[in-house]
């Protein structure tokens, strides 16, 4: 679907109808206060790097594309490879992340099945069920720890590649969107305001890139069985 905005008569805020992105979730009555105090207008947006030419390593930074928030690493993911196949890491430079020390403070982990569609999600050590929400549907949704309700995580876009996390209500809590052309970014996370940090935060960001990760291996795995067909079937023909 085609999740664009319109605004009122009045030029006021975006108005959304039934076939654009559903309205975003309620800010805090009672937000927490000190220095420096948190938008609840504006959406952040975390951006994410590839570090080479493959998605085994990324950085993603802050909304101004330089300060790092966490890392990402992966293996193969196959059958023998070690587990869990993803990790998200504060890099020892971000406060609260990696004790003043050399060593990356792991945020969470996702480990994928290649028999099944179920993904083993770790929060904080914490395991949390990611749960397929049928067969066919490529919905996974979780009850949060940290927003204390039920969310769903969903394909969006043209190519299926964009994600859009919602709440029950189909409010929008964040969305990824993806940078299918670029050699060097993966996509944006856009969070639905900047009052949203710490765990509420690394949930957000450990769920989105387990489901991001998830839909590239299936497509990946949905090619590399197209093309074995296709040789299967070019072979049996030239007998």
């Amino acid at each position: 679907m085609d999740h664009k905005a319109r605004t009122d008569d009045k030029g006021q805020a975006p108005v959304y109808s039934d076939s654009t992105l559903p309205p975003p979730a309620s800010k805090p009555t009672d937000p927490p206060t000190g220095p420096p105090a948190p938008d609840y207008n504006t959406p952040r947006i975390l951006h994410i790097y590839r570090d080479g030419l493959t998605h085994r390593h990324m950085t993603i930074t802050d909304m101004d594309k330089s300060h790092p928030l966490y890392q990402m690493d992966q293996n193969s993911g196959s059958a023998f490879s070690s587990k869990p196949h993803m990790t998200i890491s504060q890099p020892s430079s971000r406060p609260g992340g990696g004790g003043g020390g050399n060593t990356p403070a792991v945020v969470g982990t996702a480990t994928f099945h290649t028999w099944s569609r179920t993904i083993d999600l770790e929060l904080h050590g914490r395991p949390v069920p990611f749960e397929s929400e049928g067969f066919f549907t490529r919905a996974y949704a979780y009850a949060s720890p940290a927003f204390g309700e039920r969310l769903r995580w969903e394909c969006d876009g043209v190519w299926g590649a964009d994600l859009v996390l919602v709440n029950a209500r189909k409010e929008w809590i964040a969305r990824f969107d993806a940078s299918l052309f670029s050699m060097t970014k993966t996509g944006k996370i856009h969070v639905v305001h900047g009052g949203i940090t710490g765990a509420a935060l690394d949930e957000i960001v450990v769920s989105g890139c387990a489901m991001m990760q998830h839909e590239r291996r299936r497509r990946s795995s949905s090619g590399g069985a197209a093309d074995a067909a296709g040789a299967a079937a070019g072979g049996g023909g030239g007998g």
